[in-house]
């Protein structure tokens, strides 16, 4: 507990140091923007590579990725459905209930309050949604995206002949999905890469992995920085102030609220049920509090400052309650 206070108590620093940057324009949208491209293609690749490589690739952990998979796409479900009880927008209520932001704040929050040499657990949980944010959220994202192109098109099209209702855009187009930015992810590449070297060859894993190696240095050292960086840049995004809209409150507080539940249900009862320890299941509930992946207002491109500002307060919603949960040894 004492470790984990000293550790919530860093991030905090981190934070408000983001916090106050951005205010007085030492931290401006241009080096927040290179931060974030640092994590992404240096930091972030280097401690995922080294978390999967340590990830046994056996039956447990397929069956772990397939549940956290499908409670993904069961969120997805509840937001839909929430999103005409509450009347709130859509479609990107029900985008913003899919996936988690475990890239950019999930590796970063478990490494300060647990260590990177229990990432693996962590990333046992993560890689189940990983696989559905690339698959079935783009693909929800990428068709949304293209009808809100062709609309604009067919509108532009009827202005310029005077109101009169012509086929000059098709009416059904064909879906295209994002497979150049899938395969140039720094991310993905880093994960997958992490899976084949454990598969194929262990004893390169075990070798790179070993706390007393060459590898060990760089990982520590250039991978260490995520979490540092990370809350930097979270902090550069709450120097606006957070948003008091009652449709966003509303979002982030069901979100928030299913993904309390069915942490809790992961935690207590699929991760032991599935024979995995203790790290596992407080991964379990971190994974189900954090916002929603910050990708989405990339391939959303609809009522963007409504997904923007759901994301700022999530995200600031998660890591306080994370850091309580984690005080009180549940996450």
């Amino acid at each position: 507990m004492v470790e984990a206070a000293g550790s919530l108590v860093a991030i905090a620093i981190l934070v408000v140091a983001g916090v106050v940057m951005a205010r007085r324009g030492w931290l401006g949208d241009r080096a927040v923007e290179g931060l974030k491209a640092l994590i992404t293609t240096v930091t972030l690749p280097l401690l995922l590579f080294r978390a999967f490589m340590q990830l046994q690739p056996d039956g447990r952990n397929a069956v772990l990725a397939a549940a956290v998979f499908a409670s993904c796409a069961a969120m997805g479900g509840i937001g839909a459905v929430l999103t005409r009880a509450a009347r709130l927008p859509a479609p990107e209520t029900r985008l913003l209930f899919q996936g988690f932001e475990a890239g950019m704040l999930g590796y970063a929050l478990f490494v300060a309050l647990h260590g990177s040499e229990r990432l693996p657990a962590f990333a046992a949980l993560d890689l189940g949604q990983v696989i559905y944010v690339f698959t079935a959220l783009l693909i929800q994202m990428s068709i949304l995206e293209q009808h809100r192109v062709r609309a604009e098109a067919l509108a532009t099209v009827q202005a310029d002949s005077g109101g009169v209702v012509v086929d000059a855009v098709p009416s059904h187009p064909p879906i295209t999905f994002p497979w150049r930015d899938i395969a140039a992810s720094k991310v993905l590449w880093a994960i997958g890469g992490g899976l084949v070297v454990a598969t194929v060859a262990p004893g390169v894993a075990a070798d790179l992995t070993s706390p007393d190696g060459f590898a060990a240095a760089i990982f520590d050292t250039v991978g260490g920085l995520t979490t540092p960086l990370v809350c930097l840049v979270i902090g550069a995004s709450l120097a606006a102030g957070v948003p008091r809209d009652p449709a966003i409150i509303r979002v982030v507080a069901l979100r928030t609220a299913v993904g309390l539940v069915l942490g809790l249900a992961f935690g207590l009862l699929v991760v032991p049920a599935l024979g995995f320890s203790e790290w596992h299941a407080r991964a379990a509930v971190m994974l189900f509090l954090l916002p929603a992946p910050f990708v989405i207002p990339v391939y959303h491109r609809q009522n963007m400052a409504f997904v923007s500002s759901v994301l700022t307060m999530s995200t600031l919603v998660s890591i306080v309650l994370i850091a309580v949960l984690a005080v009180a040894g549940v996450a």
